[in-house]
């Protein structure tokens, strides 16, 4: 069942959004580490994590504890799949807090489309779409992560301009529109390129 976050757990501050599995690549430590160190300089902010198995959630609740935030972060567990547009929609800072991999995560183009903020590790995974235009980059360690966080909860004319400017993204090039004028272009440059007797591949066959 979807629930409304701010009403159902009475969050009054900025809520900071974290949604995925919680397998070590994710980077939830750092996400935590971060958040405590913000947490020290501003009241102004909650961490919400949806995502995870029963025993990481345990694990990192442990942590959370440990770094004396357990009370200003909130652990909703798994949700489906069609209901992440509904719970980006609630947040005001999501987070993509990855310390390893190459492969840009599929959530990264349903952030931007949100509209919300968002602050990235400075690696890869992430600047293969992402640049600082688009989010606040960091490296992939606490205080730099933490600064990055600060900086959007202090900053809210910056929330708005990098939100408003990664929706743009998906609506200039990852939109389903957006793919039928990449692919109409295509097609103009095969019949110019193609004898009369070729036969070109139907992309829409294996897109």
């Amino acid at each position: 069942m979807r629930i409304h976050i701010r009403s159902k757990l009475g969050i009054q501050e900025l809520i900071i959004m974290y949604v995925g599995n919680l397998e070590i690549y994710q980077g939830v430590d750092l996400l935590l580490e971060s958040f405590a160190l913000t947490s020290a300089k501003t009241d102004q902010a909650k961490l919400v994590v949806i995502g995870g198995e029963q025993a990481d959630i345990q694990k990192y609740q442990n942590q959370a504890e440990n770094l004396g935030i357990r009370d200003h972060v909130y652990f909703l567990g798994p949700k489906p799949v069609d209901d992440l547009g509904y719970y980006l929609s609630q947040a005001d800072i999501l987070v993509s807090p990855r310390v390893k991999g190459k492969n840009t995560p599929m959530k990264l183009y349903s952030y931007l489309d949100s509209g919300k903020p968002l602050v990235a590790t400075n690696l890869a995974t992430h600047t293969q779409v992402l640049t600082p235009k688009l989010a606040i980059l960091t490296n992939p360690e606490p205080q730099a992560f933490a600064a990055g966080l600060l900086r959007l909860i202090e900053d809210e004319n910056l929330r708005m301009q990098l939100g408003t400017a990664g929706k743009q993204l998906i609506e200039q090039k990852h939109t389903y529109a957006a793919f039928r004028r990449r692919l109409s272009g295509l097609y103009d440059w095969l019949q110019d390129e193609i004898t009369p007797t070729s036969t070109p591949q139907m992309l829409s066959d294996s897109v």
